[in-house]
């Protein structure tokens, strides 16, 4: 765990509304949205228990997040600890560091104010899940991170992946919309490009990451730089999610989004052999520099979406 935090990641996270989460998965990390706080050099979260994330953490606890704040943006990995009132097995830690968590669980609600005003607004609608006992208290110790701005990576603490691996050649696909089989009034929402957050698990480190997405030709892609992709290493062929969202800065209730995992090709725009010019104008559309761009193809395994409350889960044919 790195302590104490660097002053450049500090003043992000402490910026930062949401942190955008993940745990590792079959179909690519499984990323979602959540609330935070930074006390000392961790990062506290809750999530319901029931969640695939709570799952997860049972069995494995690697962790990979990103927070953004305006330009810049955090991407980290470490590994959490949960704190559930239900279960057993987290009681004596939890009596061990009660006054942390006290302080911790303080610095959560003061950060996340907004938010819970936006709860007692809807306190009648909220479902168990949502709500004190329905979830667990986790702590996410930062083992690496880097910085990035707009202009790529600014400074990394702790090791992550050196290079990637690019496809050779990039082929136009032609189908139907991937994101159909979501709620229609989700799918509105999502539009068919903008900012997104890019998961990677490449073996070894996973990783997310700010990036672009854009809806072509019947397929889901990811553009990023390559420096920044170059975090998580690996390639040409990589387990992948991207987490589309339409954010709320106060009301749980008004967000919308989608998780897509699945598998994923690397193309590195300025290398290929072929189909170097269908992959440069997908960044140039995204908004990335061609000459700096990789374009990841998602082919989805599985769609996670969300509005408010509700969620589901669906499996393209």
């Amino acid at each position: 765990m790195i302590r104490p935090l660097p002053d450049a990641a500090t003043r992000v996270l402490r910026r930062g509304v949401l942190c955008y989460l993940g745990a590792p998965g079959p179909l690519g990390p499984h990323v979602t949205p959540v609330v935070y706080a930074l006390h000392g050099s961790a990062l506290w979260v809750t999530t319901s228990r029931r969640s695939v994330k709570a799952r997860t953490w049972r069995r494995d606890d690697r962790v990979a997040g990103l927070v953004r704040s305006g330009d810049h943006a955090i991407s980290f990995a470490g590994r959490v600890e949960t704190y559930d009132l239900l279960e057993p097995g987290t009681w004596p830690r939890s009596v061990l560091h009660a006054p942390s968590l006290t302080r911790a669980a303080t610095a959560f609600t003061t950060k996340n104010a907004r938010f819970f005003a936006g709860y007692a607004v809807d306190a009648y609608r909220i479902p168990l899940a949502w709500t004190p006992p329905g979830r667990v208290f986790a702590q996410v110790g930062i083992d690496r991170l880097a910085v990035l701005d707009g202009h790529g990576v600014r400074r990394t603490w702790g090791r992550f992946g050196e290079r990637i691996e690019s496809a050779a050649s990039f082929r136009a696909s032609a189908g139907g919309d991937p994101l159909e089989l979501v709620p229609a009034d989700v799918r509105e929402r999502l539009g068919d490009g903008g900012d997104a957050a890019l998961g990677v698990d490449a073996g070894r480190v996973p990783v997310v990451v700010p990036c672009r997405w854009i809806l072509d030709r019947g397929s889901v892609h990811a553009v990023v730089s390559e420096e920044v992709l170059a975090l998580a290493g690996g390639g040409p062929d990589v387990a992948a999610s991207l987490t589309i969202d339409h954010a709320s800065q106060w009301r749980a209730r008004a967000m919308a989004g989608v998780l897509v995992q699945g598998a994923a090709r690397i193309h590195v725009a300025r290398t290929l052999s072929s189909g170097r010019r269908s992959a440069e104008a997908i960044a140039g559309r995204a908004g990335i520099d061609p000459d700096a761009a990789a374009v990841l193809r998602i082919r989805p395994g599985r769609l996670v979406w969300w509005r408010g409350w509700d969620s589901g889960t669906v499996r393209p044919r």
